[in-house]
This record gives structure tokens, sequence and C-alpha cells, in this order.
């Protein structure tokens, strides 16, 4: 009896094993199957329903772009600009050095810097361009065209030059113009007698008059003691030859979209820097005393001396 009645038992389960379980397995897929469609529906609800909140950036509207022409220069600008930034209250400077003396004159033609070193002829065009003078330095050498020869050039009077390959930056590199002027003067036309070759910036024309490249260079006085300053062997193969007359020194312009309160700080740190310690070294690496007031009529003399040059140039073509 016992025998059949478990029979009986195993049977049943068998039977009730194979009809309920499948049942319970399908059912209970089915609540997992339900359970991720919700989960998922709630994720793509928060996903749909989610918009980022951007913070303010700072660091752009806070931020003033000073521009400068070469590599060279923001090496030498960079005492400078810490001795700003270590003072200003509420804005903050950024040097920004150009590739090519090119790109960087189309940049200030543009109104692209908020803060720019220029020469008088670049001054007096950015004037036009939106930009205002708030400075001129009082150079410790005279700002003044500078011709160079290589040692070896046996370059000794002006008229050595006639037939000798010459470097210079582009117009309106202060060095390109005083020197062409300069020379025009005493008979030497470089554009008619010479082999003229116009490079990126000062260094470059300095070292290829170094390397040999070429006979002679024009730059100015301050691009030749700077870069002494940081290549001293330098003098052993080029050599300062002729000086030109000297003009005002390169004026630090500032666009007129800089407000007001900015702008008086800076003009106030920047004639007063030269009364600290700090503030003399900054200055002596650019090669300056300090700065002085100055306005466009400062750089009214340029006008004269561009009009000469382009009248040269034109009697060239």
């Amino acid at each position: 009896m016992l025998n059949w009645l478990n029979m009986l038992y195993k049977i049943t389960w068998f039977n009730f094993s194979m009809i309920v379980k499948p049942l319970l397995v399908n059912h209970f897929r089915f609540l997992v199957l339900m359970f991720c469609l919700l989960l998922f529906h709630a994720c793509r609800s928060k996903v749909n329903n989610y918009a980022p909140v951007y913070s303010e950036d700072s660091t752009k509207s806070n931020a003033l772009i000073f521009g400068v022409s070469t590599q060279a220069f923001y090496e030498l600008n960079t005492p400078f600009v810490n001795y700003l930034n270590e003072r200003l209250d509420g804005v903050h400077i950024q040097i920004v050095a150009s590739s090519y003396f090119s790109t960087y004159v189309d940049k200030l033609k543009n109104g692209y810097f908020d803060l720019a070193g220029a020469n008088g002829i670049m001054a007096l065009e950015s004037i036009r361009n939106g930009y205002s003078i708030l400075a001129a330095p009082v150079d410790e050498h005279t700002n003044a065209g500078a011709i160079l020869v290589n040692k070896d050039s046996s370059i000794n009077n002006f008229s050595d030059l006639e037939g000798k390959s010459i470097a210079s930056a582009a117009s309106p590199a202060l060095g390109n113009l005083l020197n062409t002027i300069f020379l025009s003067k005493k008979g030497v036309n470089i554009y008619k007698k010479s082999k003229l070759t116009y490079l990126e910036s000062f260094e470059s024309v300095i070292l290829n008059v170094y390397l040999g490249r070429c006979s002679a260079g024009l730059t100015t006085i301050n691009g030749w003691h700077s870069l002494l300053k940081q290549r001293p062997e330098i003098a052993s193969k080029v050599a300062l030859k002729w000086v030109t007359p000297s003009v005002a020194g390169n004026p630090l312009l500032v666009h007129n979209s800089v407000n007001e309160k900015t702008v008086s700080q800076l003009k106030r740190l920047i004639l007063t820097m030269h009364t600290n310690e700090q503030g003399k070294n900054a200055l002596a690496k650019l090669g300056f005393i300090k700065y002085v007031p100055a306005d466009s009529n400062t750089y009214q003399p340029f006008k004269d001396l561009l009009k000469e040059y382009r009248d040269l140039i034109a009697d060239d073509k």
C-alpha cells in the first residue's frame, strides 16, 4: 500500500512540475522584463528632463590679452606682466606671442589684443582701429634704427653695402623704416643696389647676420641690446656699425573696449612701477627706465617719417 501511495505521489508531483514550473518560470521572466522596462523608462525620463547648467566663465570676461610680436618679446615682457598681475584687482593679463610679425600686425589691425606694444607708425594706425595710447617708455638707449654687419663682411663705408645681402623685417617694422630712410640720405638705395631679404622678426635678422647668411641687417638699438642680453656670444661675429637719429619710444596701447576702471588701474601701476625694486627690474628687462604719460600728439612726427618712407618706396617702383 505504501509503495503504491509513494508511486502515486511521484507521478502527481512530476505532472505538477511539468505544468506549473514552466508557468512560474515564465511569470518570473515576465516580472523581470516589466521591471527592466520600468527602470529604462525612469532613466530615460531623467535623461530627457536633464538640462545642464553652466556657470559663467570668468576667465574670459576678466582676462586681458596682451599681444607681443615675437617669442623674444614674450620672454622680455613676462616680468612686466607678472608685476601688473600681482597688483591688478579683478582682472588678469595673458601674454600672447605671434609666430610671424605679419600675423601680429593683422591681429592688431583687427582689434584682437586688449593691450599691445607697438612702434610709433603702428600706434598711429592703431588709433584708427580702436586703440588709445596708454603710456610711452623712457628707453635706456635711444629708440633708433641700428645697422649691423657681419665682422667678416668687409663693410666699412656706406658704399660697401651695394651689392651685399641685407636682412630686414618688413614694413611697418621700425628698423626697416628708419634705416631705409637713413641709408637713402647717405646715397645708398637698398632696394636698387642691394639684395634685400625680408624676415619675420628682429631676432631672425640678427641671427642671419651672425650666421653669415647676410652681410648686414636692419634692426633697432633696443632689439640689438635685448638679444645681446640673451645671446652675448652674438657680439663675437656681429658689429653695430651705424645708428639712425632717435624717435619716441614704442608706446603701450590699450583697446577702447577695456573698461575705464581697468584702464585707470593700469595707468597708475605702469606710471609708478619705476618707484620700487621689482618694477625697476621688470622695466630694465625691457630696456626701459620708466613709463611716462603720452597720447597721439607724442607720435605725430611719425607721420612725416611715414610719408618720407612711402615717397622713397614709390620712387623705386
